[in-house]
């Protein structure tokens, strides 16, 4: 009997990445529903080398493609549509299961960073628990659910790969020394490959061997006597040098490289610091997740939370000796790895993203697996209790967060929820109505963003367009107001009822229809 129990618990240890895989699929399943959004996707899949031709291969390697570099990321989405065609299932399928595969990944990572020796139950637990907090929190959502964002998800996998092969190389009776370096290098470029987010990847290995490794001194005055420790990570940094320029060059030639002439330099500081707090607010209070363009409002709640929580790593790293190295390791990792997002240089064209967490927020994942092991040997009750509690809250934002990605149409109406000054927002929002057929709809729409931007001539031209073409007079947007009014109210939201009934008043101020409905949801709404 005991040797019964014994082998199931040694197959139970063995099966444990597996068992996160699972939770993580069960969890992101409902992805498979949704289809593809208007923002981005039709990049990466309406493209002129979308078979696997050996000319479409060659020229996902050798050209830059919606300024990015990432023929790795191309040739999966490529291997996608040779199964699945224009069914979106297939590559949110693709991406589930990678999300899965890299939660199962750092799982084994760590087993790697959190137990000294050979791994007992509780470092299995906390590796766990650690593998669960990455993979289950909602800022997954967005590299997830997101088809486009291929890229975060098959990077991640590799780029965990490659921090796995390092770390083994070090411990007796795993990949040698050098098999494991070697292996290491090549899941680094296999990353990159797939997307330019691991370029700081050799910062992270001398990181690592500050802490936990303690291959440098502490002391940074003495790093490099250690010539041994920064010859093998060479090949790392002549990679990363190389796919830096690939990625700087992708991004100037499709004109999401902004000169430093452009950025005022306090305009440059102020962005690099809500960088370096908004991801660990985001983490610590997942709200209103969505795209935030350069806009205060939408990020003012995570920045300042994430300031506070910034405040008090570095308080209780100078407080405590126990906790200086981790706290300080986590808090270095982060910064490592958004360094290429943080506005030193400015790319793109937003200020911050939610997927740019994929990989940032590793180091408070360790931190909170190493914690649980903490509470676990004084209170198994307690950690227990703490771990249902988060991964349970976690589960159920994910899951609830999902489906603002199942089309074009959900997707923008949380980005105007979450950022009604959007520039991109309700011009995209209305371009999914009218392939929805809801012209009605999409002029409201554009009508509200020319009232916030009545500079934009494309779109009020646009706007004059769809009118003509379409019909609608005054009449009509009174009618558009007052039917989705009628579906809020009975949806019970009678707060935004009110409001589109109030709008339709302007159209028809001689509606008694308009007028009772206004007055019953004002009675009716909070």
């Amino acid at each position: 009997m005991a040797s019964s129990k014994s082998s199931f618990a040694a197959r139970l240890r063995t099966a444990a990445p597996l068992l996160v895989a699972a939770v993580v699929v069960l969890v992101f399943w409902s992805c498979v529903r949704n289809g593809f959004v208007n923002s981005d996707d039709p990049e990466f899949m309406i493209r002129p080398f979308r078979g696997l031709s050996f000319a479409d291969i060659r020229g996902m390697f050798t050209t830059f493609y919606f300024s990015n570099y990432v023929p790795l990321s191309l040739l999966s989405l490529s291997a996608d549509f040779a199964v699945w065609g224009m069914n979106p299932a297939g590559y949110h399928l693709t991406n589930v299961l990678l999300h899965a595969a890299n939660a199962a990944v750092f799982y084994l990572l760590c087993l790697e960073l959190l137990s000294p020796g050979a791994p007992a139950d509780d470092d299995r637990r906390a590796a766990g628990a650690a593998a669960l907090f990455f993979a289950l929190h909602p800022l997954r959502v967005q590299s997830v659910a997101w088809i486009a964002e291929r890229r975060d998800v098959l990077c991640g996998f590799f780029f965990l790969l490659s921090l796995l092969f390092w770390l083994r190389s070090f411990r007796p009776g795993r990949l040698s020394g050098a098999d494991g370096k070697s292996a290491s290098l090549g899941a680094f470029f296999l990353a990159l490959l797939s997307k330019s987010a691991a370029v700081p990847l050799p910062f992270v290995l001398l990181l690592l061997d500050v802490w936990p490794l303690r291959r440098l001194p502490s002391s940074p005055r003495r790093w490099f006597s250690s010539r041994a420790v920064w010859r093998e990570k060479v090949p790392f940094f002549a990679l990363a040098i190389v796919f830096s320029v690939l990625a700087a060059l992708a991004q100037a030639k499709g004109g999401g490289l902004v000169g430093a002439a452009k950025v005022a330099p306090l305009e440059r500081f102020n962005q690099i610091g809500i960088g370096l707090v908004f991801y660990l607010g985001k983490l610590l209070w997942p709200a209103n997740l969505a795209l935030y363009e350069w806009h205060w409002a939408p990020i003012r709640s995570a920045v300042l939370v994430g300031a506070a929580a910034t405040a008090a790593v570095l308080a209780a790293a100078i407080g405590s000796r126990r906790l200086r190295a981790p706290l300080l390791a986590a808090l270095g990792y982060q910064t490592l790895m958004l360094g290429p997002v943080l506005g030193i240089v400015t790319i793109g064209h937003e200020l911050v993203a939610d997927r740019y967490s994929y990989l940032s927020g590793l180091g408070w994942a360790v931190l909170f697996g190493a914690g649980l092991k903490f509470l676990s040997r004084r209170s198994r009750p307690a950690s227990l209790v703490l771990s249902v509690a988060a991964f349970g809250a976690f589960a159920a934002a994910t899951r609830a967060q999902i489906p603002v990605w199942a089309d074009s149409v959900s997707f923008w109406k949380q980005v105007v929820r979450v950022d009604p000054a959007s520039l991109a927002a309700r011009p995209s929002l209305a371009a999914a109505l009218i392939a929805q057929g809801r012209t009605g709809e999409a002029i409201l729409d554009l009508e509200e963003h020319m009232a916030l931007n009545p500079k934009d001539e494309e779109m009020g031209k646009a706007l004059e367009d769809l009118i003509k073409r379409t019909g609608t007079t005054e009449r009509d947007h009174a009618l558009i107001h007052e039917h989705l009014g009628l579906e809020f109210a009975a949806k019970g939201e009678f707060d935004k009822a009110a409001w589109h009934f109030e709008r339709g008043l302007r159209y028809d101020p001689g509606s008694e229809r308009l007028k009772t409905e206004l007055d019953s949801a004002r009675r009716r709404a909070p």
